[in-house]
């Protein structure tokens, strides 16, 4: 009975995997933010695969400050709809999912604020920080985002774990691709120094 619940739970989560990934497809028009996130997504996780660097506070506060200018664009992709519950008349036939989505918005800005703060003013351990503003983190959340407010896609307890496991294929793909990337010669250098 276990078996076939899980079962059944994760074909409803790779379906709605498979939703997220048809939704640019779908609304073009969400494209026009994608594209640069998607493109920062993947040329930064390449770069840092092919060069060993460290993540800097000026690029801790330049990947929270995407996600805010991601957070802003979502807030008034819901405003020009009439959806942005606290700042436009929400028509009562579309108020669960405009909270819903408004709550999303919000979150985004919040989140990326708080995050500007943080790395701004140094405020947590270089690692903790950098951790948590990390390019594949902050554009991942800024591309689930976009989507999941430009699309009607439910926003239930199936995309929770769709996100969370899109996530981890996200991690071992870009693990894969960098383990497969060659290194430059002064990084192959470094590690033949350090055996």
């Amino acid at each position: 009975m276990a078996l076939e619940q899980f079962t059944v739970a994760m074909k409803l989560i790779l379906e709605r995997i498979i939703e997220i990934f048809n939704q640019p497809a779908i609304n073009k028009e969400m494209l026009w933010i994608l594209l640069p996130l998607l493109t920062a997504l993947f040329l930064l996780e390449l770069y840092f695969g092919k060069y060993k660097e460290e993540l800097g506070w000026n690029s801790a506060v330049s990947n929270a400050l995407v996600l805010f200018f991601v957070g802003m664009n979502l807030c008034a992709f819901l405003y020009s709809r009439n959806q942005l519950v606290g700042f436009t008349l929400v028509s009562p036939e579309i108020l669960t999912i405009a909270i819903k989505k408004s709550l999303i918005a919000f979150i985004i800005v919040l989140e990326s604020v708080f995050l500007i703060v943080l790395n701004f003013f140094h405020a947590v351990s270089k690692k903790f920080a950098f951790g948590i503003s990390s390019a594949l983190i902050m554009n991942y959340l800024g591309v689930i985002s976009v989507i999941l407010i430009y699309s009607n896609i439910g926003i239930d307890m199936i995309t929770v774990p769709a996100i969370l496991l899109l996530f981890i294929l996200l991690v071992i793909f870009f693990w894969i691709i960098q383990t497969l990337t060659p290194k430059t010669k002064e990084l192959e250098k470094e590690e033949e120094e350090e055996d």
